[in-house]
């Protein structure tokens, strides 16, 4: 029997880890800005090896509110290899914060895409009889 998925099968996935982690961002906005934050000063700037410890639980603690929220969110694999009580390391921390940097773009875009913006004309505040008195 054959066990592979198939790529629709991945961007299925994919796109329900996604979904997951714009939910949990909008149940927690504190947390997931926190780690919006914190990703992205550690993969743009060093971070002296005597914070490391510091940094990464503050970081796996906001993940773990938002991998709570959303279990198969994709917070859940980056909070296994950020925490340092698990198996993240020093070594690999920056690298594992610049690649969830980029997934927190993908987040972004689909939260983007998913709130259809509109845009207000000066013509949606007119009567249909052509007056200028806003509608209700």
């Amino acid at each position: 029997m054959d066990d592979r998925l198939s790529m629709d099968d991945l961007r299925r996935k994919r796109y329900k880890a996604i979904e997951a982690a714009g939910k949990a961002a909008d149940l927690h906005p504190e947390a997931y800005r926190t780690v919006r934050e914190t990703v992205r000063h550690v993969a743009t700037s060093t971070v002296d090896i005597g914070r490391y410890e510091r940094t990464a639980r503050r970081l796996a603690d906001n993940l773990g509110i938002l991998v709570q929220a959303a279990p198969g969110s994709i917070f859940s694999y980056f909070l296994e290899h950020i925490d340092p009580r698990r198996s993240g390391t020093p070594g690999f921390f920056r690298t594992v914060c610049q690649d969830l940097e980029e997934q927190i773009r993908h987040i972004e875009q689909f939260r983007a895409g998913r709130n259809k913006h509109h845009v207000i004309t000066p013509d949606r505040f007119r009567k249909k009889d052509g007056s200028e008195e806003p509608l209700p």
